[in-house]
């Protein structure tokens, strides 16, 4: 173990992704419009993350709880498949894996029904000190809070610079943690909304005031069809920088389109690109997973990104 790209901390889930044709009410039958309602697509922002950028030819290994019947349901095949390591994975006795139901209605408003299984807390356990040696990030995304204050704690130890992507949910992040984490981070993502939570949180006029109180060099975020805003701290300041959106044919399915983001900047990151090339490439990569239904179904190879990257890099 050990001398990895990326680790990462968070849920793993068995998806199924549900299309109604009117919106769920009480007393109310939906009509279900999608065939490939009861196929498991395999997700989790913790596996999206470290198989994207497994694709891309990096290191990158989640920290996952299954249960018995994760090999039954394809799920470690698919990681072998995909050359996820998979030394970080324990698997619970008398458990079934994380499973979660997402509604889409024909106004594209969701409903998450989740049900945590192996990856609930009360399994939670202490983590090895070799899985953080020699680390190049660490990534927290949304979790049990005793999951990620482990590996946040772990990551600490052993001076692992910590990526966090923002959740709404004060359940994975109480404001005490959530606080600790934003000012620790050397990466954070949010959407515009986590951004406004944080600026509540704080009393900011801008969610730059967290470069005058934290540890963070970089701040992404992502502005859905406006593409996404990046800041970062350099000698000279703080520098923004605007990004576009790359051009997508037919978006099928936008679950995991985040998670995307956020492997394309950090395979750029990793790779010395410049800063707003990194968010090209989280725009980029994300374009792929838009096309297909499920989060990792459409990821693309290095060479692939790549070329879609260079062919788009000077529209964006």
């Amino acid at each position: 173990m050990g001398n990895y790209d990326v680790i990462t901390s968070g849920y793993v889930s068995m998806d199924h992704i549900i299309k109604i044709k009117s919106p769920a009410e009480v007393g109310f039958t939906s009509l279900v419009t999608n065939k490939t309602n009861s196929k498991i697509y395999y997700g989790g922002c913790s596996v999206n993350i470290a198989y994207a950028l497994c694709k891309l030819g990096l290191k990158s290994m989640p920290i996952l709880r299954v249960g018995e019947d994760y090999e039954e349901l394809g799920f470690k095949k698919f990681l072998e498949e995909g050359n996820v390591p998979i030394e970080g994975i324990t698997k619970i006795k008398d458990e079934t894996t994380s499973t979660c139901y997402l509604l889409q209605d024909n106004n594209n408003d969701h409903i998450t029904i989740f049900y945590p299984g192996a990856m609930d807390g009360k399994y939670s356990k202490n983590l090895e000190d070799e899985i953080f040696k020699n680390t190049k990030l660490g990534v927290i995304t949304v979790a049990s809070v005793v999951d990620n204050k482990e590996f946040f704690e772990k990551c600490k130890k052993h001076k692992v610079p910590i990526v966090f992507g923002m959740k709404d949910d004060f359940d994975a992040f109480p404001e005490e943690f959530l606080k600790e984490l934003l000012t620790y981070s050397k990466i954070i993502f949010t959407n515009e909304v986590e951004r406004e939570i944080i600026e509540k949180i704080y009393g900011f006029k801008t969610i730059t005031e967290l470069f005058d109180i934290g540890n963070v060099d970089i701040i992404v975020t992502t502005l859905g069809k406006d593409g996404s805003i990046c800041y970062e701290r350099t000698e000279d300041g703080i520098k923004e920088k605007r990004i576009g959106i790359f051009p997508v044919e037919n978006i099928v399915d936008a679950t995991g389109s985040g998670d995307a983001y956020m492997s394309g900047f950090i395979y750029g990151y990793l790779n010395k690109f410049e800063m707003k090339d990194c968010c090209k490439l989280g725009g980029a990569l994300s374009s792929f997973v838009l096309q297909k239904e499920g989060c990792c179904t459409n990821m693309p190879t290095e060479e692939e990104l790549l070329n879609k990257f260079n062919q788009f890099k000077e529209e964006i």
